[in-house]
């Protein structure tokens, strides 16, 4: 009865599909757990009958512990469109340092998580109990099922399911019976639909090597009279639409004030990949080849402006060990950097507490010109935080103590607010930091970047939170820059992404863009060539496998098909096609714009 239950909320988890699928699914869902349960029930006679007792209870153990697997499948489901088995492989795939690191980025205590897994232990003695419990109960009430029985279940569920597949699996559309597999007890179907994919092949394009790269920097003429401060703040999860009037008014006066766009997007929706994007100007396909070569030198921008004779002061509330950031970002022991300075907050400590540190930090080495000054804020993840004696704006929320990551869809505008008044919060610091710099007459010549690593959703398009999928919720994410008092004129354009501010920077400070053999990003200050940019999707510490491009009028999302040889051509798999405001589009009855998209492909892949 619970793999029912948790099959049926599953299947109606799913979004944006007509009730023919679900009802399709929810058949589907029923006919795999019906066949799971004889299958176990069977195999349980069958070791009760001819082995030792302790296999028994072995098997009941180990049946239990899948029972509740299915359980938390539904909750990683429901939150980051993970089955439990991808979370798992996740999991599996990280080094021990990196894994503790991601348990801290939950703002859950580590005690909690140490209770957790003694729990998880435990759970095969809790499945003996439970078995033992529920069979006195058993045999108050027999219900006999005979092995006939069992042996035509085998035989009619099958084929039942497999005539239904056949029948009516073709009138479902292949990114809708995609989604639904992964909602399914067993994540498969008999029979699948055929898949649709590009009709070209692409692979993707060999990084240069670090002896290349410094090489080609060392050719640039970086001599050049404006060398202004530069600000960049990364603030965690911030998503584009909340940055308002009412709920960051400073940052929303700084935006109207300098330079924004219709459009501007993270290049994933991932912490790591995002930074990577955004220092080294690469698209984030890249971030795990540059960290198993064993990349030394650190980002490429941040090479350029050392080159240039810019100090660099990093001023960080997250820990940035999250796979090995700190390293690929800043090189070496981190020997980019004239100061580097990390606050990290571990409970008890709340984020809010190292974004204060890391403004205190920041005051106390402002300098005239020639530094880049890069600060990683934290408030904004969750749990979203702010201090005991700030006065919150928006209530009511959910306390930290009943906050649970689980959230009813109920009851997400509690935790809504709590994200909101981490935003109002994190605002207040930044004017409080820009006070300072008009104080000190800093603000006016200097770079100002503000940015958002990724976004952050709640139930908008039906995930919690960011990593999950690729909606617009988690992806589109403030890009705001302030070059100095700059006279230039900026060519119409719809689109920005984090692989562009770089290139942007240096086209300001050098007035003309010297690097486009370096940097993959195109400079605001040029008319684009490429009108589209690409996000992916977080695969922990995987090369990401699926991703969007994303024009002014669409954007399509695909995965590449064989992934575990991205290097070599193969068509990719077309997961679906949305408009600006995410509407499904039938991809069958737009053909016209995969053609577009394909040359969009050819740019990227195989030019």
């Amino acid at each position: 009865m619970i793999s029912i239950i948790v099959g049926t909320l599953s299947v109606l988890e799913i979004q944006e599909t007509s009730g023919y699928s679900k009802a399709f699914f929810l058949i589907y869902s029923y006919a795999q757990s019906i066949l799971e349960i004889c299958a176990f029930a069977f195999l349980a006679w069958v070791i009760q009958k001819n082995l030792p007792k302790i296999f028994f209870n072995i098997f009941i153990g180990l049946i239990f512990v899948f029972l509740v697997s299915h359980i938390i499948d539904l909750a990683v489901f429901k939150m980051l469109d993970l089955t439990f088995w991808d979370g798992l492989g996740i999991a599996l795939d990280e080094d021990l340092e990196n894994f503790i690191e991601m348990l801290h980025t939950t703002g859950i205590p580590f005690f909690a998580w140490i209770i957790f897994g003694i729990l998880i232990l435990l759970l095969p003695l809790a499945g003996i109990g439970f078995y033992k419990l529920t069979n006195k109960l058993a045999k108050k009430r027999k219900l006999f099922l005979a092995k006939d029985h069992l042996i035509q279940l085998f035989l009619c569920i099958p084929l039942a399911i497999c005539f239904w597949d056949y029948k009516a699996s073709g009138s479902i559309l292949p990114n809708v019976y995609n989604a639904y597999t992964r909602s399914l007890p067993w994540k498969l179907t008999f029979i699948q639909p055929k898949t649709l994919t590009t009709s070209i092949q692409v692979a993707l394009k060999s990084p240069k090597n670090e002896k290349e790269t410094l090489l080609l920097i060392n050719q640039k003429n970086l001599s050049t009279n404006k060398k202004p401060n530069i600000f960049i703040f990364v603030i965690e999860s911030l998503r584009n639409d909340y940055i308002t009037d009412d709920i960051a008014p400073n940052l929303s006066s700084f935006k109207k004030s300098n330079i924004s766009f219709d459009r501007s997007l993270s290049n994933a929706n991932a912490t790591h990949q995002s930074w990577f994007s955004f220092f080294y100007s690469n698209y984030p396909y890249h971030w795990k080849n540059y960290k198993d070569l064993n990349w030394k030198s650190g980002a490429i921008s941040l090479q350029i402006l050392k080159k240039m004779g810019y100090k660099i002061n990093v001023f960080s509330a997250p820990e940035l060990k999250y796979y090995k950031m700190k390293d690929l970002l800043f090189g070496e022991d981190q020997y980019l950097c004239e100061n580097f300075k990390l606050f990290p907050h571990y409970y008890p400590k709340e984020a809010c507490d190292s974004d204060k540190e890391v403004f205190s930090a920041m005051r106390a080495t402002l300098e005239e010109d020639q530094n880049v000054y890069i600060a990683f804020l934290d408030s904004t993840h969750f749990l979203y935080s702010w201090p005991k004696d700030f006065d919150i704006k928006f209530r009511p929320i959910a306390e930290i103590e009943s906050f649970k990551s689980y959230a009813s869809k109920d009851t997400i505008d509690l935790i809504k607010n709590r994200y909101k008044n981490s935003i109002y919060f994190v605002d207040s610091l930044i004017q409080s930091f820009f006070d300072t710099l008009k104080k000190k007459n800093l603000f006016d010549d200097s770079i100002i970047i503000i940015t958002g690593d990724h976004g952050e959703e709640f139930y908008e398009e039906g995930r919690l939170f960011h990593a999950s999928h690729l909606s617009s919720a988690q992806t589109n994410v403030p890009i705001y820059l302030k070059l100095g008092k700059n006279q230039r004129n900026i060519p119409k354009r719809d689109l920005i992404s984090h692989i562009d501010v770089m290139p942007s920077i240096f086209d300001y400070i050098f007035e003309k863009n010297q690097f486009s053999d370096l940097l993959n990003g195109e400079s605001i200050f040029e008319k684009p060539i490429l009108p589209f940019t690409v996000t992916t999707r977080y695969n922990g510490s995987r090369t990401p496998v699926e991703f969007f491009i994303h024009t002014k009028e669409d954007k399509l999302t695909f995965r590449f098909k064989n992934t575990k040889e991205l290097f070599k051509k193969q068509p990719l798999e077309i997961i679906s096609l949305k408009d600006v405001n995410s509407n499904p589009i039938d991809i069958a009855s737009h053909p016209e714009r995969i053609k577009y998209f394909e040359e969009a492909l050819e740019n990227l892949f195989n030019k």
